[in-house]
């Protein structure tokens, strides 16, 4: 293992995401430079190969068989998104109006790769399943989770397809870059990350996931600033643009509601499940708080991008009006209260 601050993602393990979190946004405050983020980049380079999964290994095992399904398909969906990103980024850079902006893209291709590599690592050491993505797919219960299959099947590759025809269409570029830096990173990825590092650290679970996640999650708050900046400035220069951001938005917007929260899965009957209370308390996660988390973490980040309050507020809305859909779908789907009426009626036990 090689000396300095490469060698030591290992380490990661004991940072609280809330760590991460916070110097995220405090960059958002400072508002850097695309080349303070490549310098930023530059010092916290990281080595999938210096990450130990054994103990993983047998944490898995411990897990509950219901517990683990869900797990496993979080899991899932973070590869395919980042080995998607990695297909896919290229036009992104190829279009960037300015020699920084493609310095600093450069690396983000070079991290959704590496991302990539640490989860074909992780599957092969921890949950022993070699053979990349395809072979974790085929492990995989048929299931269709409709907003996720819209953002990747879809509003990605039209985004990235509309750069590569016509890479000096800067309209088509800030349009790309609300789909991946705002909404695939700044709103699905930030929030899967936090509550997934946060559980795992209460239960002193998987220390190698959380050692390499949280290098992850430092790599995601330098894109998604980048973004945000990026954004901003085209704005600055060209208000017009403003509209082409507003109705990306506005057209993902339930598809990542869906991605985040389901109405298509029920988890009540596996390994006697029936309630909140039945799991360890680390995972007795409040759904709304994960809600108002993903739906602050996209808004807050379109306000520092110069995009109206009027806007952000009536994105706020129909977030919370695209929840409450999915909370009663999956009422009506499975004839059982949603996991979420349980915290609202103060049932279920937090400490």
């Amino acid at each position: 293992m090689r000396s300095g601050q490469q060698s030591e993602v290992n380490a990661l393990a004991s940072v609280d995401i809330e760590e991460v979190y916070g110097q995220m946004d405090q960059m958002l405050r400072e508002r850097p430079s695309p080349l303070a983020l490549y310098n930023k980049w530059e010092s916290q380079n990281w080595r999938v190969a210096d990450l130990d999964f054994s103990e993983d290994k047998e944490h898995w095992g411990l897990l509950m068989p219901g517990v683990k399904e869900e797990l496993f398909r979080i899991f899932t969906q973070f590869f395919i998104g980042e080995q998607a990103v990695t297909d896919t980024l290229s036009p992104i850079l190829l279009a960037a109006p300015d020699e920084d902006s493609r310095i600093f893209l450069a690396t983000q291709v070079v991290d959704e790769a590496r991302h990539t590599v640490f989860f074909k690592k992780f599957f092969e050491d921890a949950l022993g399943i070699s053979g990349g993505l395809n072979a974790v797919l085929a492990k995989m219960k048929p299931e269709t989770v409709a907003g996720f299959q819209k953002i990747f099947d879809e509003d990605l590759v039209q985004a990235t397809d509309r750069c590569r025809l016509d890479p000096t269409d800067m309209a088509a570029w800030v349009r790309g870059i609300a789909v991946y830096h705002f909404v695939i990173e700044g709103m699905l990825a930030l929030t899967g990350m936090k509550f997934l590092l946060r559980v795992f650290r209460e239960l002193g679970m998987m220390p190698g996931f959380r050692s390499g996640f949280t290098a992850v999650a430092r790599d995601e708050s330098r894109h998604v600033n980048f973004g945000v900046g990026a954004v901003r400035r085209q704005i600055a220069e060209r208000p017009e643009l403003a509209r082409e951001v507003e109705e990306v938005i506005t057209g993902i917007l339930e598809s990542a509601v869906k991605t985040i929260e389901p109405a298509d899965r029920s988890y009540a009957e596996q390994d006697g499940i029936e309630h909140p209370n039945d799991l360890p308390p680390p995972l007795r996660l409040n759904p709304r708080e994960v809600h108002a988390f993903s739906i602050n973490s996209l808004t807050k980040r379109l306000r520092v991008a110069s995009l109206s309050e009027e806007f952000c507020q009536g994105v706020e809305q129909k977030a919370w009006e695209y929840f409450g859909a999915q909370i009663d779908g999956f009422e009506a789907t499975f004839g059982v209260d949603h996991p979420i009426r349980y915290y609202d009626r103060g049932e279920v036990e937090l400490v």
